[in-house]
Parts: structure tokens; sequence; C-alpha cells
């Protein structure tokens, strides 16, 4: 197996990895990843990869026999800090499980591309997926994970986001994004917590893309993230008369706002507005006409102040068409009791803390 001792590496190009066996599923890696050559044959047919700690081996054998005796088999390393319906989200720091997050890395590049960190993994803070089986108690799986720089001079509240390709189509990316968006707030004063590390892939801005214009439409007709859906609005989301000749509520709003009002930077405010086709900047006053080079500059890249106008009709047509649930992805609940540790004494001068694993 795997040993935090780092060996002699071949770079992707020279290998040629066929199957990947995670656990008891087997399927194919997208990518090369850099696994020692000592410990990694160039030609492997099968990489058996531990389900729960992710330490690897290219004889089944040993692999068994790991499988029995791993010490993360019922419990994940680090700590819970969302569980809600089966799902939980478990932070683990790269420092103090830097095996763990070397393995994982090491995996994640099979199918992430750009991922270029792999064994300098102490900055980095690692947020797993994990679901546990009503029907099989003291059991789990790691479905997915996002990283994310314990120090990062530009905001950002991501680095690499991987559902596992067995359990892609679910939902569960969103899951997680919601879930970075969250944590993040609560490091947060400004009103603004930021956005994914860039530039993204093309499958990382298409996925993006989609998670933003959710955020902006679910803040535009229920409020912020974690209020109550409004119950006029969901009845009229269900039941928008069609034919209406109504004239339809526009409001005019800066991007600004928009992004404090949901956390993100202004800059993705506008990738989602456009990917809606919501994106309508109020139109330049006749006066300043001549400056029509500006103006357009402008709408490519608009100012923190740039006013656009969003007309609420547009937005519900925007989200029957895409079948918007009002309900965010990531459930509130899901964080009592578990980050962060709450003050359970106010009288006191010496407050106490506490905290639920």
């Amino acid at each position: 197996m795997a040993t935090a001792k780092s060996a002699r590496l071949q770079t992707p190009a020279d290998r040629n990895l066929r199957n990947v066996v995670l656990g008891d599923l087997l399927f194919k890696p997208w990518n090369q990843s850099v696994y020692p050559e000592d410990l990694v044959a160039k030609d492997t047919d099968r990489l058996y990869v531990c389900r729960w700690c992710f330490r690897y081996s290219c004889e089944e054998d040993v692999f068994a026999d790991h499988k029995r005796a791993c010490e993360h088999r019922t419990t994940p390393p680090g700590t819970k800090v969302y569980d809600h319906g089966g799902y939980a989200v478990w932070e683990v720091d790269g420092e103090k499980h830097k095996l763990f997050g070397q393995n994982l890395s090491l995996f994640a590049k099979l199918f992430l591309d750009h991922k270029t960190v792999f064994f300098d993994v102490a900055t980095f803070l690692y947020y797993i997926l994990t679901y546990t089986d009503p029907d099989e108690p003291g059991s789990y799986y790691v479905l997915g994970f996002f990283s994310k720089e314990k120090l990062s001079w530009d905001a950002n509240n991501l680095a690499c986001i991987l559902i596992f390709p067995p359990y892609q189509h679910k939902q569960l990316g969103k899951l997680l994004m919601g879930v970075s968006y969250k944590l993040s707030g609560w490091d947060s004063t400004g009103g603004y917590i930021g956005g994914p590390e860039k530039p993204l892939s093309e499958l990382g801005h298409k996925s993006y893309s989609r998670f933003w214009a959710e955020r902006i439409a679910r803040y535009l007709l229920r409020g912020k993230p974690g209020d109550n859906p409004r119950e006029s609005n969901q009845q009229k989301l269900n039941s928008t008369p069609k034919g209406s000749r109504k004239r339809p509520v526009r409001e005019a709003m800066t991007v600004e706002e928009l992004g404090l009002g949901t956390g993100m930077l202004t800059e993705d405010v506008v990738t989602a507005l456009k990917s809606m086709g919501l994106f309508e900047p109020q139109a330049t006053p006749k006066k300043r006409k001549s400056n029509r080079t500006a103006t357009e500059a402008t709408e490519v890249n608009p100012p923190p102040g740039q006013m656009v106008t969003i007309s609420k009709s547009d937005v519900w047509e925007w989200a029957q068409t895409h079948h918007l649930s009002l309900d965010d992805p990531v459930s509130e609940k899901g964080f009592e009791g578990l980050w962060p540790p709450v003050i359970v004494s106010a009288e006191s001068d010496d407050s106490i803390l506490s905290e639920e694993d």
C-alpha cells in the first residue's frame, strides 16, 4: 500500500492506467495521475483504491487485507460539519491527515485534468461528502469532495471539486457548492463570500453558471439563502397564469446589491444573469450616447454599481422552464449543533463553547 514517503514519479503522459476499482466499483479513469512508479506500474490494468482512505495497490489480495483493517472504515477522518438526509460533509485538515490528503489528491487527478497539488497538502482543507445507507448502519460511502486553501488572497472558497464518476448526475455537486458558500459565509464580514478558484474548466464553468443562476433565482423569489420560501411566491411559481396581460413587475438593482444578497462576487452575478438571459443593464441617458465605446465595455464587465433591470415574470418563467425548486440544496438543519461552535451560556463572562461530533 502507499505510504507517506514519496517515490520517483512518472508524468501522466508516461502512464497507461486502464481501470480503477474504488471499493467494489470498477470504472475507467478520464486522465492519468502521478502515482509513484515503484508502487503503480506503467501499464497497470487495475488499480485498487480504498473507498474510505484512498490508499491504493495493484495487488488484489493486499487490497483485500487493507479493507478489513482500514482505520477509517467506520468513521471518516476530520470533523463533521454537515449532516442531513444520510449525506454528511467532513472537514479534513491536510496538515493533520497528510497521507489521506495525498492519496485523495492522486485519485482525484484521474478525473480532474487541471489538478496540480498532490503532496503539498498541508495548506488545504478537504471537505469530503459521504452517504450512509440506513440499511447498512456502520458503513458509509465517500461520494466526492472539494478542497479549499486555508488562506486565499483571492477570497476563493473552493479550489477543486469532484463528484466521483459512479455518483454523478445526482445534483451532489450543487450540495457541495452550497456547503462551500455556507462555510465561507461564517468567515465573511463584508457580505461577499467569494467564489471558486479561477479559471474554471469548461465543465466547472457550466456547473457553476447553473448553480449561480439557481442561487440568484431563489434569492429574487424567496429572499436570502437560508430563508423560508414565501408561500405566495411558491404558489405563484407553481401556478403562474398563462396568457396573462398583467404588466410584469420590473425591478432595478445594482450588480453589487445582488452580490451582497447572495454572497456572490459581482463577476459571478453577471455570469449567472447572462446565462439566464436576464442581464439587462439600464439604458445610458441620451446625452451620454457619444460615449458608446465605454458603455459597451462596462456591459461586458460592469462595475459593482452597474444598474440592471430584472423582470420578476422572466425569473418565474426561467424557474419553471428549469424546474427549479425553491428549496435550497443545502438544508440549514444539517449544520445545527455541528459547525460552527455555538455559545450556550451568554450570561456568564466565561462563554461556554460546545460542539457536537
